[in-house]
């Protein structure tokens, strides 16, 4: 009989869930102080390359696209995490976001059932083209605020641009890539009024002609230049055109989004019959880890994190009072003063726990015995942390990277304050902070932010050439396995000559399928309730 392991839970000398928030507020801070000192430090970027597809890896992608589309304001409060259970008599779709109260929750419950039931029965009986148009228009009218918001950004960020190309006053900023922008923010720029029925249509119609506008530029001097001027970190304007890369890759992952949710049902039809969907609540704000204080500096921090009698301690308490050029006590201060500093369980770690305590962890009880929580952005640092050291050994989306203060695990602080504290969760706890603190230490030495300016992403690109409806040149391999014929795809490769992204913060390439009409796809209107 195999003995069960004992958890060694290592004596803390300061209060266990106190110092954890210590460790992440000053590791948040160092990132924030390094970020401002980028003229002196090299930024680094977390890559995400996305592996060569196999149906399980079309599957996770179809969850995070599903989730995704669920998430449908920018920020933090709306992401969303799925997982898909095998249930009784169909999959059971398990969905939680960060902070939405009931009712926002039931509406989401609607959207995704009336996706999924669009999708898996198709009513019209149409072909996929039009079914995937269908689909993305449905998902745009769902994520209105998100749509506005990108747009009015798209705007913003080429007229930027464009006074960039004449800043820079070179023929080819002035006679070739200038025009190209124009031609794209006259697509970009169309009204925005959806009041009334034929308003909708319009906007919706406008909306696809924009992203065919997006995809079509191929290998032209904006996708270079975009690319190029967006890394010349050196060059005044070179955030402009990076958030302009980062804002077409998200308005073109909408698409990229109804392609991959219809091609999966082609692929796995079973996932759209039958099919239940249960929401789990979002958690409650927890009281504030740290209260507001002037003795909570950075060598005080430091101070708790390592033990007198360690020879490390002066080492990083010298690079702690280096980096306060930087204004690293400030940051630490204005964050431990804001009235937001209650932490939330985050989306992903709120699904696994409903699987812990439905007693759901067998790979046998998911979804074609995979194991999987999808997320609608890549999992946080601390997230990414919790899934590495949880005994229960889940996939989850690849981490960002970024750091996110208002975190917590679930039953904190309750779990350490009873009279006999969870141990289990004491021990996690204590995985997490050693974690954190070896990543403050390396931030301090190595004086490097980690993480991205955006935590969405759009990555990875492909060569030219359809081999199914709704391929383009920027879908991912796994979104590209998802509307690919089975014999196409092999075990763990995609068959041709494949390009990994290059990895930076959106791996958003502007190659694109062309801007032919094909059939199905001209611009009459598309219902976005059926």
């Amino acid at each position: 009989m195999a003995q069960q392991q004992t958890l060694e839970v290592q004596p803390m000398r300061a209060d266990p869930q106190r110092l954890f928030y210590e460790s992440v507020v000053l590791e948040y801070a160092l990132q924030k102080a390094c970020r401002r000192g980028r003229q002196v430090f090299n930024e680094i970027q977390a890559v995400e390359n996305d592996p060569l597809a196999t149906d399980v890896q079309i599957f996770h992608c179809f969850v995070e696209k599903l989730a995704q589309v669920c998430d449908n304001e920018r920020g933090g409060k709306m992401v969303t995490a799925v997982s898909v259970l095998k249930g009784l008599d169909g999959p059971e779709f398990v969905f939680a976001s960060n902070e939405r109260n009931e009712d926002e929750l039931t509406e989401v419950q609607e959207f995704a059932e009336s996706l999924l039931t669009m999708v898996g029965s198709n009513p019209a009986g149409l072909a996929a083209k039009p079914l995937a148009k269908r689909v993305l228009w449905k998902i745009l009218h769902f994520n209105l605020p998100r749509v506005q918001e990108y747009l009015g950004k798209l705007v913003k960020y080429l007229d930027d641009c464009i006074a960039d190309c004449v800043r820079r006053d070179t023929p080819t900023a002035l006679e070739t890539l200038m025009p190209e922008l124009e031609t794209l923010k006259q697509k970009a720029a169309f009204p925005r009024d959806i009041v009334s029925g034929n308003a909708q249509t319009k906007f919706f119609s406008d909306c696809e002609k924009l992203l065919r506008g997006i995809s079509v530029i191929k290998g032209t001097t904006i996708d270079q230049a975009i690319t190029n001027y967006a890394r010349d970190g050196h060059m005044a304007g070179s955030d402009s055109w990076r958030e302009l890369r980062h804002f077409l890759g998200r308005f073109l992952s909408f698409r990229q989004a109804s392609n991959a949710i219809v091609g999966a049902k082609d692929r796995f039809p079973a996932l759209f019959q039958d099919f239940t969907i249960i929401k789990i609540s979002s958690s409650q704000p927890a009281p504030k880890p740290i209260t507001r204080s002037r003795s909570v500096t950075a060598k005080s921090i430091i101070s708790n994190m390592i033990t007198d009698d360690d020879d490390d301690r002066e080492y990083f308490l010298e690079h702690a009072t280096a980096m306060q050029m930087f204004h690293l006590d400030d940051e630490i201060q204005r964050q431990i003063s804001k009235r937001t500093f209650r932490p939330r369980v985050h989306a992903e770690i709120l699904v696994h726990n409903y699987l812990l305590e439905k007693g759901l962890q067998q790979s046998s009880q998911f979804w074609n015995g995979w194991k999987y929580i999808g997320s609608s952005k890549p999992t946080c640092r601390l997230c990414s942390y919790y899934f590495g050291a949880h005994p229960d050994r889940m996939t989850v989306r690849k981490s960002h990277l970024n750091l996110y203060p208002n975190w917590r695990l679930p039953g904190l602080p309750e779990a350490l304050e009873s009279e006999n504290p969870d141990v289990k969760a004491l021990h996690l706890l204590q995985q997490i902070t050693e974690r954190v603190q070896d990543d403050a230490k390396r931030t301090l030495e190595e004086r490097r932010p980690v993480g991205r300016n955006h935590d969405s992403n759009t990555h990875s690109s492909l060569p030219s050439g359809s081999y199914a409806y709704g391929v383009t040149d920027s879908m991912s391999m796994s979104e590209l396995a998802a509307v690919l014929p089975r014999n196409v795809i092999g075990t763990g490769t995609v068959q041709g000559s494949l390009v990994l992204g290059d990895g930076d913060d959106d791996g958003f390439s502007l190659v694109g399928e062309t801007g032919m009409e094909t059939p199905g796809e001209n611009n009459d209107g598309v219902s976005v309730t059926a």
